[in-house]
């Protein structure tokens, strides 16, 4: 057991106590092999008297792995020979571990654990409600540490660090600082004192985001820059000097960019005020809870924040 100094042995004992959840499985690999499908008139041939030629009914690839579930023996890859990945349940404990040892307070600590539909990636999620901050417009949130690992080759080991508000529910996406604070290619080790060393960092980090998001929440946001932003993150190509908020209803068909629209006119404007941070706030609502018929939820996640970090990089640091 790692030795710690702060008071996050229970809590995370207790998570511990609990399992893995979805993730409760292990991958294996395998030779992969395949059979050709113009080979059966080579067998055809052969069979009719091309004597003393052997075709072997299955080509093997030297370089290359299968990686599969020992449960379903569904196969979930095929990788290189250097790809060492790392089980599910390792990485969850490896988590567990850094969180522990970190001078975050871990006392109520929330975790959940999800998994992609054949298992090829996996995203945990920690809560960590024992600090709260207050966000410019009074409504309080948390740290949330996410660690994230796949099979499927999209992700490597990634430690994210995240805020969570307690109103809207909205995962906030930073700005200044990158969100990603700890990676591991899937042919390393993970280090845990580093893990530890960067968590650390989580506390000025949020600072440093809610001093941003008060400059936002006192700059003004005019139409055009509201429709521009907007059409970035929801890849609306269509002529945005041609968009009214009497009538865009009627006029525009991307899904991304009437959701966008709505929530601002409807919810985050008059809430918050017709400034930059109700612009943040739809579209880090639009990545935490548009609808959509996507099965990879986790996928889908990864995807829209990406597009929002991508734009609210680009727009609001030069606003």
């Amino acid at each position: 057991m790692l030795h710690t100094l702060n008071n996050n042995y229970e809590p995370i004992q207790e998570l511990r106590e609990r399992g893995y959840g979805s993730a409760d499985f292990d991958v294996k690999k395998a030779t992969v092999e395949f059979r050709p499908q113009s080979w059966g008139a080579l067998f055809e041939l052969q069979s009719w008297g091309a004597r003393g030629i052997h075709y072997p009914e299955t080509l093997s690839f030297q370089s290359k792995e299968v990686y599969y579930r020992t449960d379903t023996l569904e196969p979930i890859a095929i990788h290189g020979l250097r790809y060492k990945p790392i089980q599910y349940p390792t990485m969850i404990d490896k988590t567990r571990d850094m969180l522990e040892r970190c001078n975050l307070d871990a006392t109520g600590i929330q975790e959940t654990i999800s998994i992609s539909p054949n298992g090829g990636m996996c995203l945990v999620e920690y809560k960590l409600p024992a600090k709260k901050y207050i966000t410019p417009d009074g409504d309080e949130g948390c740290i949330k540490v996410m660690a994230l690992s796949s099979f499927n080759g999209v992700w490597s080991f990634i430690l994210s660090l995240g805020f969570q508000q307690s109103a809207c529910l909205n995962s906030q996406i930073f700005i200044k600082n990158p969100a990603s604070i700890y990676k591991a290619r899937h042919t390393n080790k993970l280090d845990i004192d580093l893990g530890v060393s960067v968590l650390g960092k989580a506390a000025n980090i949020i600072e440093n985001e809610i001093e941003l998001w008060h400059d936002l929440y006192c700059t003004h946001s005019t139409s055009l820059k509201v429709f521009k932003m907007f059409a970035e993150v929801a890849d609306y190509k269509d002529d945005i000097a041609e968009i009214s908020w009497n009538s865009y209803k009627d006029n525009i068909n991307n899904k991304s960019m009437l959701y966008l629209l709505d929530k601002y006119q409807t919810h985050y404007a008059p809430l918050m005020g017709h400034n930059l941070w109700a612009v943040y706030n739809t579209i880090t609502d639009w990545s935490t809870h548009a609808p959509s018929s996507a099965k990879n939820k986790i996928a889908l996640m990864q995807r829209r924040t990406d597009k929002a970090s991508e734009a609210m990089t680009k727009h609001l640091l030069a606003a």
